[in-house]
């Protein structure tokens, strides 16, 4: 670890999972940080560059394009899924029936190094045709 000087505030991340609360393997339910940079990331759907969407009809497919998008955007930034402390999913007709497949892509994401606090919205439209979820996060890395 390099020196602690004016200009390098490591980031700390504690993810804390409290007994009276549920909590479930795909996030954590209390996420706090202190020191570190913030990077927010805006929300996503699964489109291409060039605005084509990826996966039609498809939640698993449009989540797991979202989320490999996520990671690299946040390799721009110097982060990673650890550092993410906050993420937000927004996805049209919500159903209880669409839990194993929301869960999957959180676990194939974050794997085994912690998950963020986590919301998930049903909403009735996305601002892309076609698109069936939207997810943006939030992130803490050393500076």
């Amino acid at each position: 670890m390099p020196p602690l000087t004016e200009t390098h505030m490591p980031a700390i991340i504690d993810r804390i999972r409290p007994d009276f609360l549920w909590n479930k393997p795909h996030f954590t339910n209390l996420v706090t940080s202190r020191g570190g940079k913030t990077i927010h990331l805006s929300g996503l759907v699964s489109s291409s560059p060039d605005g084509e969407l990826v996966g039609p009809n498809d939640l698993g497919a449009q989540m797991a394009f979202i989320y490999d998008t996520i990671r690299r955007s946040l390799a721009l930034a110097g982060s990673t899924p650890a550092n993410v402390v906050r993420q937000r999913v927004f996805i049209v007709g919500l159903q209880l029936d669409h839990r194993p497949v929301i869960m999957k892509a959180m676990m194939d994401f974050y794997g085994e190094d912690g998950s963020a606090a986590s919301t998930c919205v049903g909403v009735e439209a996305l601002l892309v045709e076609g698109a069936m979820v939207e997810i943006d996060v939030t992130a803490v890395v050393d500076e």
